[in-house]
């Protein structure tokens, strides 16, 4: 929760009109009507998928990139009657989806370093749920889309999200959001699988066509094979090529269930939904939900020291899920 310097009369004149009979907020909306979404979602050069959006005066960008994480799959011998059988993990032991979230410095003078690291931990956390592995899937994404050559080679997205502002409140719905557009956004670049010879043989033609060596940082030349005799004498030895150029590509597939964020605010015998920065530094505990378009549950985490009790939990998560479910549908229409 959010800590504002409001003084114990600031806050409890908050509440007072939060829990009257005809409350209205001060900006006109019901206890759980949403503030407008400002959305710009766009694919840039930096990034395979990005999302900029602003909720009042909260405002936070996100951004996908696609990298390549090459992994040797180890041999596994596996015991049984007959006899021995081995097999190699179809999956690196490592997230395929990677978070990272900073702050905006000018933050600092608003919140204190322990309250942003709170924030940030948690976002973590909730996000690595999300998208844990889960037989076939990562979450809501299938995980075959991140193979690039079986046992060899993979996709892993690193989502960067950095907060320029939280004066608007409710920043950890607003943060979600942008996660969301952003991966909706995100192609990932066409490939084809390639023997080690047919590498070999244009890696060297478009070093004598041009005189250059590959491209240190992965962009454009990082499917040329430098494989040992080791490899080469491999019959089943493979590597990959690009098929796409930038700004083309595939659509992540299972993008829509990739979960927005709801929080809800038990507020006397009902809820608050969007707070502001006020709103929410007046209020003791909030249920942040996670959920899809289609209802699906990813998870549900408390905040704050309140104390709540089962049957209002139960009750947050449902309205959670319904209005989850309504701005997973308002996101999608809005970047078509």
């Amino acid at each position: 929760m959010s800590l504002a310097t409001l003084s114990r009369a600031e806050r409890s004149y908050i509440l007072d009109g939060l829990l009257d009979a005809q409350s209205r907020r001060l900006d006109g909306r019901g206890l759980k009507d949403f503030r407008s979404f400002e959305i710009r979602a766009t694919t840039t050069p930096q990034a395979d998928g990005s999302a900029h959006l602003v909720l009042g005066s909260t405002e936070v960008f996100c951004g996908v990139k696609a990298e390549v994480e090459a992994y040797k799959a180890p041999r596994v011998q596996c015991h049984s009657k007959p006899g021995t059988d081995s097999f190699s993990p179809w999956m690196p032991p490592t997230p395929r989806v990677r978070t990272n979230v900073e702050f905006s410095p000018a933050l600092l003078h608003e919140h204190s370093a322990v309250e942003l690291s709170m924030i940030t931990s948690t976002v973590q956390e909730m996000l690595s749920a999300c998208f844990r592995e889960q037989v076939d899937r990562f979450g809501p994404l299938m995980a075959r889309q991140f193979i690039l050559v079986p046992y060899a080679k993979y996709w892993t997205l690193y989502l960067d999200i950095y907060v320029f502002s939280w004066s608007g409140g409710n920043v950890l719905d607003a943060l979600f959001a942008a996660v969301f557009l952003a991966l909706c956004n995100t192609r990932l670049p066409g490939t084809k699988m390639l023997s080690t010879d047919v590498a070999k043989e244009q890696n060297g033609s478009a070093e004598a066509a041009d005189g250059t060596a590959d491209d240190p940082m992965g962009m454009k030349f990082i499917t040329r094979g430098k494989n040992s005799a080791t490899d080469r004498s491999t019959s089943q030895a493979l590597d990959f090529a690009l098929e796409d150029e930038w700004g083309k590509g595939y659509p992540l597939d299972g993008r829509d269930e990739i979960p927005v964020c709801i929080s809800v605010y038990p507020l006397g015998e009902t809820f608050l939904l969007d707070p502001t920065f006020e709103e929410e530094s007046s209020l003791s505990v909030s249920i942040s939900v996670l959920a899809s378009a289609s209802g699906r549950l990813y998870g549900v985490r408390q905040r704050g020291d309140g104390e709540i009790t089962l049957h209002t939990l139960h009750k947050a998560t449902e309205i959670g899920i319904q209005y989850a479910q309504q701005l997973a549908k308002t996101l999608t229409q809005s970047i078509g």
